[in-house]
């Protein structure tokens, strides 16, 4: 298999078809972001509003991210693991994965300083980072080689891929978001979204797990 032959919509497909049985499961792991993320959407949490985003933006992030990361690719490699043992290997992981998200953030936020473009392409480059860190056991270093190593030749297949789950779920919830605006105030606009969002999250994971595998699939073939 080449990545040629990786197909963003039959990766979506896919998605759909493999989701169900890991839905619930994975709402489990991120439910915690639903309600931080709430939390989040108030505007009177004055100085304690800081150290809360702080928090939340780089460990529980990064901490639930890796634990739907390790639970879908587990899952889909058919050793299944329970959502506590997903948390368990997350927090294990929990500085190397914070390092990563923090390092691989910077480095995007310093390319979109400069010009969009380059911010976009390093995105995109070091997409699979944490997915290294808390599947593989590499360090934060290594993680960042490792996503940069497995997208290299295959940046626009990563992107259109990407493009294209944020799309399916994007234009639903900007819909309901609309919708609720035009009737309800910002506060349970801003709710709503975050709902949405959490509903949303399981497929996004389990998509972008899916086109990781595919690559590693890929970059093992070429060697």
């Amino acid at each position: 298999m080449t990545s040629s032959r990786i197909s963003a919509t039959n990766l979506l497909r896919e998605t759909f078809a493999t989701t169900g049985p890991i839905y619930a499961p994975l709402l489990t792991i991120n439910f915690p972001n639903l309600i931080l993320s709430a939390i989040n959407s108030l505007d009177n949490l004055g100085s304690v509003g800081v150290a809360f985003n702080i928090i939340y933006w780089f460990v529980a992030i990064p901490l639930l991210s890796g634990a739907m990361i390790f639970y879908t690719y587990r899952s889909l490699t058919r050793n299944q693991v329970t959502v506590g043992q997903a948390f368990n290997q997350a927090n294990r992981r929990l500085l190397p994965l914070i390092w990563v998200y923090i390092m691989s953030s910077g480095l995007a936020l310093a390319g979109f300083i400069a010009l969009i473009i380059p911010g976009l392409y390093v995105s995109y480059r070091l997409i699979f980072s944490l997915y290294a860190t808390v599947i593989d056991n590499s360090s934060a270093l290594d993680s960042l080689s490792s996503s940069w190593e497995l997208t290299k030749g295959r940046w626009w297949l990563v992107f259109r891929a990407s493009f294209l789950i944020i799309f399916v779920v994007s234009v639903p919830i900007v819909l309901m978001i609309l919708l609720i605006s035009s009737t309800a105030n910002l506060l349970a606009s801003k709710l709503a979204g975050n709902l949405l969002g959490f509903l949303a999250g399981p497929l996004m994971n389990v998509y972008l797990v899916l086109l990781y595998q595919r690559l590693r699939e890929s970059a093992a073939t070429i060697k």
